[in-house]
């Protein structure tokens, strides 16, 4: 297991945040930052801005969890509350960015996001040599795709398996380019990946690599898995980093050609009231 959730502020979002951040500033001066966010880019953001010095400011959707709010506001985020959809989440951070001046860090679109979190594949490869598959839940692409295009290129012997939560159909998505649903989030447990449509910039890595590789997992399959983790290795993830297990509970490993497998724990920003 692939432990980000013990990662700065709890998830692996503080990796593509630094990176984007750090690559602004060597293009020249920056007055701030701005982004949309249900909580583990908002606080992954705001700790690197911190540590740049910048003012942070995040839309954040008025059903993201009470623990992540609250996250975000200890690391000095500005919170601006918006409608709990994709387009309010991206009108009010245009806004925000607009009326502040602040340049937008994208949760999962950003090139420089999507390269900072490939840091986790390279990884992966020097930690676990022998590792023949990766897990890991997909929400907008950002890991997913840069997870994905590290393997691809160093070590494409390794399969990447992208799972997601039911309604997500991303395989059809990645085949056809087109949502099967007018929903842009979606109803499930696993709130760090509600957000329906794969990023532009992460799709065609996606399509090209692992269209035929995606696992579809219930809530039920999700909380079952979530339980598993915190009974046997008690680390309290939250339920998004408990999507690749589920995952891989539900396909045949030996079917698959798979011996050892590594599964991207994400995040464990989750509420401490929280029973699954």
């Amino acid at each position: 297991m692939k432990c980000e959730h013990l990662q700065k502020t709890g998830s692996f979002k503080a990796r593509g945040a630094l990176n984007a951040i750090q690559k602004m500033k060597d293009e020249g001066t920056v007055k701030g930052v701005v982004t949309h966010s249900s909580g583990n880019h908002g606080q992954g953001l705001a700790w690197a801005a911190s540590e740049s010095n910048l003012p942070c400011c995040v839309a954040v959707p008025r059903n993201a969890p009470p623990s992540k709010i609250e996250a975000m506001k200890s690391y000095g985020a500005r919170l601006e509350l918006c409608e709990p959809t994709h387009k309010s989440r991206e009108e009010t951070c245009a806004r925000l960015a607009k009326d502040l001046g602040y340049r937008v860090v994208e949760p999962f679109d950003d090139p420089n996001v999507i390269c900072g979190q490939g840091t986790i594949g390279a990884e992966i490869i020097e930690q676990v040599p022998t590792a023949d598959a990766v897990f890991l839940a997909v929400g907008g692409g950002g890991l997913a795709s840069g997870v994905t295009a590290y393997i691809t290129e160093i070590r494409p012997d390794i399969k990447v398996f992208l799972v997601e939560p039911v309604g997500k159909d991303l395989a059809a998505y990645l085949k056809n380019g087109k949502l099967t649903t007018e929903r842009d989030v979606l109803d499930t447990i696993a709130d760090g990946i509600r957000v329906l449509k794969v990023g532009e910039n992460c799709y065609p890595i996606l399509k090209g690599a692992c269209s035929d590789r995606i696992i579809t997992v219930t809530d039920k399959e999700i909380r079952a898995a979530l339980k598993l983790i915190w009974a046997r290795t008690k680390q309290r993830v939250e339920p998004s980093a408990a999507v690749p297990l589920a995952g891989l509970l539900k396909v045949s490993p030996a079917e698959l050609g798979i011996k050892n497998a590594v599964l991207i724990l994400c995040g464990g920003n989750v509420d401490l009231d929280f029973i699954p």
